[in-house]
């Protein structure tokens, strides 16, 4: 992997290669600044939890000394010698005997004057061995006698220790109490019970009004069983049975909120804390999303800024770069063209003089051979040129002289005729003519092919589009079509086609030239393609050809197909060109 990553930064360009490399500092960065982020709000979420279980912690606090508070009344009652002796004395009264219920009056002045110092507790109810109940405070729906029998009872079995029961749905009270021994002489007799009845719910509702987040919901649960609620939003889930405190993200009624939940160690009682989770988190997400897309907005900012000067500082190389590519194709005019806007005083424009100067060289170098160039290649043209004509004119010479024994003059004159056209186009001066000239030229060599063979050719010329517009080397077409007699009628006993089709397209000239004759072998096929077999006679042949077309097309097509007993394919594809002059760099497409 090491290695492939290796040789793909090798290969790419020098600006891919920096913008990489800076895209990839750009990205660590980014991804280094947005994990510290999310660390930071990871601790401040934490902090925050922390805050809520101090809250959660402190309220609980404050219940459990409203709770204390009601034991501690329970306590006072219970060793109050006030209450000793009045319990003392009214043991040995006679009950209900008047003197009874007048001591029993000033129980219950002496328990009123308690209940006032602890408003949580709404009542108290008194119980003497007679199973006479006496209460004092206000009225909060009354305990059942079934009820009451058994919180006696399990006074009793607890001897004197203090006794509470969660308030519960069927009543909404802490009931709580414990049984008033005889202390004095530490006698320890059973002097009565007690029970207290305390507004748990009102004393939650005023530790509620203390927390400083606002309107909370608050849930208190007592051995899985509510004992308070301040909404009537059902809460979906518990925490879990054996987590004495932590928190959660819940869903109700499809929003989301956040739980903080802690035990008491005092009374076992879940205070469960619920609040929106945007009330607490919703500034905080606010505040990641807005850092986030700032680090995000920042760094794509800077790739931006990165590319802008990685392009100033490459551009020059590019430039460079092309203007080399462009001394490939030997266009050295446009290469100079690139760099010349180029005046820089660093590394890069010291590198650019340099090649300046050189294409300057080079250029001087063309321009003195120049002419030196032109020359042999226009002597070339003519030796091939000259090697044409005496096989045209030998070809032809030996056809009339043919015609002439058998007694076919007209023919022979009509023969001198079309002749003559070849031998004007053969000996012409200029090195390319018109494609319908070309056309006109091989159909004067059909005309003489066809009064020498007659029966045993059936030869034909179709042409199609403004062939008079365009320009292609002199003597191309009749050459292919002389082979074509040569390899295929004159080698066939049975009548043999020749079909020319010259057709002008949308970008260029299509020369297709087909015989029936016997065609060649896949090896001979080979060696013509080649050019490799020696041709038969006088002729230079398709060799001859596409070396001509190769001096005047920088681009062209030449193609050809044989096959045995069925015949031979010769296609020419060459480019449009309307002027002479313009031959040498056309491009066939």
């Amino acid at each position: 992997m090491k290695k492939k990553w290796m040789n793909y930064m090798k290969n790419i360009s020098l600006s891919r290669k920096m913008i990489s490399l800076f895209c990839l500092f750009a990205l660590l960065t980014s991804l280094i600044s947005i994990v510290a982020l999310q660390m930071s709000f990871n601790i401040y979420d934490g902090k925050l939890y922390e805050k809520s279980l101090q809250e959660l912690e402190f309220f609980i606090q404050q219940v459990n000394d409203g709770l204390e508070d009601v034991e501690k009344l329970s306590y006072e009652i219970a060793i109050s010698s006030e209450i000793q002796e009045q319990l003392m004395h009214m043991k040995d009264l006679r009950y209900p005997s008047n003197e009874y219920l007048y001591e029993l009056e000033k129980l219950r002045t002496l328990f009123t004057n308690k209940l006032y110092l602890y408003p949580i507790v709404k009542n108290i109810v008194y119980t003497d061995h007679t199973q006479t109940i006496t209460k004092v405070g206000s009225d909060t729906g009354g305990l059942q006698n079934n009820v009451v029998e058994k919180l006696i009872a399990d006074y009793g079995a607890e001897k004197g220790i203090y006794v509470s029961y969660a308030p519960s749905s069927e009543y909404p009270y802490l009931v709580s109490g414990r049984d008033i021994l005889e202390i004095k002489n530490t006698s320890l007799d059973y002097l009565g019970s007690i029970i207290l009845t305390s507004d748990v719910k009102g004393l939650i509702d005023q530790c509620n009004a203390r927390l400083k987040v606002v309107n909370p919901t608050l849930y208190v649960y007592s051995e899985d069983k509510l004992i308070y609620e301040n909404t009537d939003m059902q809460l979906t889930e518990l925490p879990p049975p054996d987590q004495a405190e932590g928190y959660q993200i819940i869903r109700m009624d499809g929003q989301k909120y956040f739980m903080c939940y802690l035990r008491s160690s005092q009374t076992d009682w879940l205070y469960i804390s619920v609040f929106p989770y945007s009330q607490i988190f919703g500034q905080t997400s606010a505040i990641r999303y807005l850092t986030l897309s700032s680090i995000l907005s920042a760094t794509i900012i800077m790739l931006l800024m990165i590319r802008k000067i990685v392009e100033i500082v490459t551009r020059p190389l590019q430039t460079l770069s092309e203007s080399m590519k462009t001394v490939e194709g030997q266009n050295f005019r446009e290469a100079q063209k690139l760099i010349e806007d180029e005046d820089r005083k660093d590394e890069i424009g010291v590198l650019t003089k340099e090649f300046q100067i050189m294409l300057d060289k080079i250029e001087h170098l063309i321009y003195e051979n120049y002419e030196k160039q032109i020359l042999i290649q226009d002597t070339r043209y003519k030796m091939l040129q000259a090697q044409i004509n005496p096989h045209f004119l030998y070809n032809t010479l030996n056809s009339l002289n043919w015609m002439l024994k058998s007694g076919q003059t007209e023919e022979v004159g009509q023969g001198i005729i079309e002749l003559g056209k070849l031998l004007r186009a053969s000996f012409a001066k200029s090195t390319c003519t018109s494609v319908e000239e070309e056309c006109d030229t091989a159909a004067a060599y059909i005309h003489i092919q066809q009064m020498r063979y007659k029966g045993r050719a059936k030869m034909e010329l179709k042409t199609d589009g403004n062939l008079s517009r365009w320009m292609i080397p002199r003597m191309v077409l009749q050459p292919i079509i002389e082979n074509a007699v040569q390899y295929g009628i004159e080698s066939s006993a049975v009548l043999c086609e020749v079909l020319v089709y010259v057709v002008e397209r949308d970008t260029d000239i299509l020369i297709f030239v087909k015989d029936s004759g016997q065609g060649m072998s896949s090896e001979e096929l080979e060696k013509v393609r080649a050019g490799t077999i020696e041709p038969q006679g006088h002729g230079i042949g398709l060799k001859n050809i596409r070396e001509r077309l190769a001096m005047f097309y920088t681009n062209h097509i030449f193609s050809i197909d044989s096959e045995t007993g069925i015949g031979t394919e010769v296609q020419i594809v060459v480019p449009k060109v309307e002027e002479e002059k313009n031959v040498q760099t056309a491009d066939c497409r």
